[in-house]
C-alpha cells in the first residue's frame, strides 16, 4: 500500500451553524427540508473531535432509506470512539435519508433515489434540494468518506468494498478497509461516493447484507473495516491484528438474469465460486415443470443473489464477479 499525505482539520469545525472545538463531541440536528406543516426535517449527526489535528472522515449510512445495516455500524463506531485516543475529526451520519427511513422505503417522498442526485440543486426538486443541503453542509467539509450500503430489496450481498481505484487516495481507503473483495467501479453518476470523489473527497462504499434488517456478521465486518481505515489514516493508534489476506481486486461483473418467468430454485449461495457453465438455478412454472436452466457464463465469485424466488423475464438472479 502506497503512503499518502492528507490535510489536517482546523481548531474549530462548523456544521449546521454549530461550532465544535478539538477534544469535543457534539450531536447536531441538521435541517434538510420541511414537512407539509412547515416544521423542519432534520437528520442526526454525531461529530467526534480528537485533541490532536488530523483528517476529517465522514461515515454515512441509509442514503437508501431501507438499507439499515449501516445504522448499527455507526452506533458501534460512536460507542468505540473517544476524544482522548483520536486525532482528527470523525463525522457520523447514521441516517442520511431520514424520510425514507421513517417509511422504510428506498426513496424520498417525491419518488426519487437520493443517491442519483448529488451534489444537488438548491432550486430543484425535493430530492435535489435535500442532496444539495447535505452535500454542502457535511460532505464538502470532509477530507475522506465511507458510505455504508446493503443490497437492494429482495437481494443479499456478501461484504465487499467499491471504489474508483485509479484515484490513489480511493485505493488507499479501499485497501485500508481490509475487505477480501474490492470492486474497481467509478460509481453511478449522481451517487454520493462518485460525486464526492470528483469533488476531491476520496470516498468508498461498503456493501454487505440485505435491506430492512441488522445482520451481525455484516455489521461487525463494517465496524472493523472503518476502524482499520482510521488506523491507516493515523486517526487512531494502530493495534495488532491478524494480517489480512491480500484482497481480490475485481473489474468485471455481471448480473445473471432470468429469461423466463417462474420460480427459481437457486443452486448457489453468496460467496461461492462457480465454474464456467455451472448450473446456477432452475426456473420452474407453477406446476413444477422445469422451463429454463441458468448457467454461469464464466468462472466467477457470487457476490449477490436474490432472496425471493419469484421472477419475471429480465429479473436479476445473481451478481457474479469474473475471476
Amino acid at each position: 500500500m502506497k503512503k499518502i499525505s492528507w490535510p489536517k482539520d482546523s481548531d474549530i469545525f462548523t456544521i449546521g451553524h454549530r461550532s465544535i472545538r478539538r477534544g469535543e463531541t457534539a450531536q447536531v440536528h441538521l435541517k434538510v427540508s420541511e414537512t407539509y406543516s412547515s416544521r423542519g426535517i432534520t437528520i442526526p449527526i454525531s461529530v467526534v473531535r480528537g485533541k490532536k489535528p488530523g483528517p476529517i472522515l465522514f461515515v454515512t449510512a441509509v442514503v437508501h432509506g431501507d438499507e439499515i445495516n449501516g445504522v448499527e455500524i455507526i452506533h458501534n463506531l460512536i460507542y468505540r470512539s473517544s476524544n482522548k485516543n483520536q486525532s482528527g475529526t470523525l463525522v457520523c451520519v447514521p441516517v442520511v435519508n431520514i424520510l425514507g427511513f421513517y417509511s422504510q422505503t428506498r426513496y424520498l417522498p417525491d419518488g426519487r433515489d437520493l443517491n442519483r442526485f448529488f451534489p444537488g440543486d438548491p432550486n430543484g426538486t425535493l430530492t435535489e434540494r435535500y442532496a444539495h443541503t447535505f452535500f454542502n453542509e457535511v460532505i464538502v467539509k470532509c477530507h475522506f468518506g465511507i458510505d455504508l450500503h446493503t443490497a437492494g430489496h429482495g437481494r443479499v450481498n456478501i461484504p465487499h468494498v467499491r471504489g474508483d481505484l485509479p484515484h490513489a487516495k480511493v485505493r488507499f481507503l479501499a485497501e485500508s478497509f481490509e475487505c477480501p473483495i474490492i470492486l474497481d467501479r467509478k460509481g453511478i453518476e449522481g451517487s454520493l461516493r462518485r460525486t464526492a470523489t470528483e469533488k476531491g473527497i476520496p470516498t468508498i462504499i461498503y456493501e454487505a447484507g440485505e435491506s430492512g434488517r441488522f445482520q451481525y456478521k455484516a455489521t461487525q465486518e463494517g465496524v472493523r473495516g472503518v476502524i482499520a481505515v482510521m488506523e491507516h489514516l493515523k486517526m487512531r493508534t494502530a493495534k495488532k491484528h491478524p494480517r489480512a489476506k491480500k484482497p481480490l481486486f475485481v473489474k468485471e461483473t455481471e448480473w445473471i438474469r432470468a429469461d423466463r418467468g417462474g420460480v427459481i430454485d437457486l443452486k448457489i449461495r453468496p460467496g461461492e465460486t462457480v465454474a464456467k457453465g455451472q448450473l446456477l438455478g432452475i426456473n420452474v412454472n407453477p406446476f413444477g415443470k422445469e422451463v429454463h436452466h441458468i448457467s454461469s457464463p464464466y468462472k466467477g465469485l457470487v457476490i449477490s443473489t436474490i432472496t425471493s424466488p419469484v421472477v419475471q423475464p429480465g429479473n436479476p438472479i445473481c451478481h457474479i464477479v469474473r475471476l
